[in-house]
């Protein structure tokens, strides 16, 4: 009785390999869509930025607190290293017409330990398109 030994682990890898491929291909278009474009309808916006404390002598900043009209505040605690640092906050249900009024107030602290802060007005709108970012920068 004779064996069948023929070699048919090179034939599985490429075909494994091909399968693999497809399967990329064919979840790339599906990936780069989904976060190229947000739903505009969704009412979410982040709202993002750099804070800086300059105004303020020697102080870093430590807190940034965006406070929606009518809404709770929310705030994001930063590392208080830096002059000026990078923040990013998420509301949901802004209205698509005239946005939301909300008032910013960026938290500092100087090397004696001693808080300061100050406030800006401003209103978080809905960016046209695809985007969900708005910028807002806190100086």
């Amino acid at each position: 009785m004779e064996t069948d030994m023929r070699d048919f682990s090179s034939k599985a890898k490429k075909f494994g390999s091909a399968v693999v491929v497809a399967s990329l291909a064919a979840a790339v278009p599906v990936a780069v869509t989904g976060t190229a474009e947000a739903n505009p309808a969704s009412g979410r916006v982040k709202v993002v930025g750099d804070a800086s404390c300059e105004r303020f002598q020697d102080a870093s900043v430590t807190e940034v607190t965006i406070t929606p009209r009518g809404r709770a505040p929310k705030a994001v605690q930063l590392s208080g290293e830096d002059v000026q640092e990078a923040y990013s906050l998420t509301f949901t249900n802004i209205p698509q017409k005239g946005g939301l009024s909300a008032s910013a107030t960026v938290m500092c602290e100087d090397v004696d330990g001693q808080s300061q802060s100050f406030n800006k007005n401003f209103t978080i709108t809905r960016p046209a398109g695809t985007t969900e970012k708005q910028n807002l920068n806190l100086a």
